[in-house]
């Protein structure tokens, strides 16, 4: 007589040997006794589908929010390949924690993960950013399961000071412009004037130039999904900078080769000249922070900064501007600083030891009371 078997039940044969699982969908799966159909297996077998409704009353696993995650709109309009890296750091996270319930996960339980990432605070920090993501998109869909972010309640790792978009100091932009070709000054000019990625720069059209509208309209690579048009204004020096050194074919930029330009071949050019000159480490990345850092210093708002870069929002923005955002602020306060100390700074100058070594502290010091102690030779005179 065959054997009814129980819904949701898969068996598995592996070297003679039969093995059960209650599964449901892709994460869930629970070990049951045989034979199948024994009281050992009915009990067994309630009990996992139980423990399967208690889940799914009280929200979904993690693996459940990362899926979603990664068919959502905020996922999908990265790059390829900042998509493969959170994918990379997602898999991971399924495959330790994907079985858990979103609402079991504590902030102490994120903590304990932290501690475990003390030695690679770079890794933490960006799984801590993407889980953190997860999470929110979760929320939105299941406002009811979720209570809090632990993730975003978890602290960050303090890093090792980083070097990208740096912004060009005024020397090491002359130098460079003064040393450059001709067709190289102009990808850089219109890398510092337009303020958009290397990749996006050297693949400006001319069917993209508006000449006599001074404007220039394409789509920017990384946002290219989800639209990612930009409208910018060329600038009058830019425009001689485009005229003077036409591109081939339909670029508006090209080598003195007269070849398009690869990210590539600009980057190695850039590192060349670095070397020959001796100047330090900048990027052309870094020459994309010049233009927004400057002009926060000066005073312009972020929303202005934004329509040039494409950023979406101020967070994205402020990786650019490196502090920048509150200069302004500490203008007025390191002024009002010196007004108040100023009249006493003044008087205390004027009025002070105007030496160039005080003797009261010190090398000065010492030697003179070296010289005050009568020595052995006039002793024994």
């Amino acid at each position: 007589m065959a054997t009814t078997r129980m819904p949701n039940v898969k068996v598995y044969r592996s070297r003679g040997r039969e093995y059960l699982y209650y599964r449901r969908g892709k994460d869930f799966s629970i070990s049951l006794p045989g034979p199948e159909n024994s009281p050992a297996f009915m009990a067994a077998y309630k009990a996992a589908e139980k423990q399967f409704i208690a889940e799914r009353e009280s929200g979904g696993t993690v693996a459940d929010a990362i899926t979603m995650y990664l068919s959502s709109a905020r996922y999908r309009e990265m790059k390829p390949s900042s998509q493969k890296e959170y994918r990379r750091l997602l898999d991971k996270m399924r495959e330790a924690f994907g079985h858990l319930i979103v609402k079991s996960i504590t902030v102490r339980m994120v903590d304990d993960l932290r501690d475990k990432h003390a030695e690679r605070p770079v890794e933490w920090n960006r799984l801590r950013s993407r889980m953190a993501t997860v999470w929110d998109v979760y929320k939105k869909k299941y406002p009811i399961f979720v209570d809090v972010n632990p993730w975003e309640e978890s602290e960050r790792f303090d890093e090792p000071p980083s070097d990208q978009n740096r912004p060009w100091p005024e020397d090491v932009l002359r130098t460079v412009l003064t040393e450059a070709t001709p067709a190289f000054r102009a990808l850089l000019v219109a890398l510092l004037l337009t303020a958009q990625r290397i990749s996006d720069v050297i693949a400006y059209t001319r069917d993209q130039y508006d000449p006599k509208a001074r404007t220039l309209r394409f789509q920017q690579s990384k946002l290219s999904r989800v639209g990612g048009w930009m409208v910018l204004h060329v600038p009058a020096l830019l425009t001689e900078m485009l005229e003077a050194y036409p591109g081939v074919d339909n670029l508006l930029l090209s080598t003195p080769q007269g070849k398009p330009w690869k990210k590539v071949n600009a980057e190695e050019t850039l590192r060349n000249m670095r070397e020959r000159l001796g100047l330090p480490r900048y990027t052309l990345h870094d020459l994309r922070a010049t233009g927004p850092t400057i002009l926060k210093m000066l005073g312009v708002e972020n929303r202005a900064l934004r329509a040039i870069t494409g950023h979406t929002s101020d967070r994205n923005l402020e990786i650019y501007l490196r502090g920048a955002d509150n200069y302004r602020l500490a203008v007025e306060t390191q002024d009002k600083l010196a007004e108040t100390f100023g009249s006493l700074i003044r008087e205390a100058t004027a009025a002070g030891n105007q030496k160039k070594q005080s003797g009261a502290t010190g090398r000065a010091s010492r030697r003179a009371k070296a010289e005050s102690k009568p020595s052995l030779i006039r002793l024994r005179k």
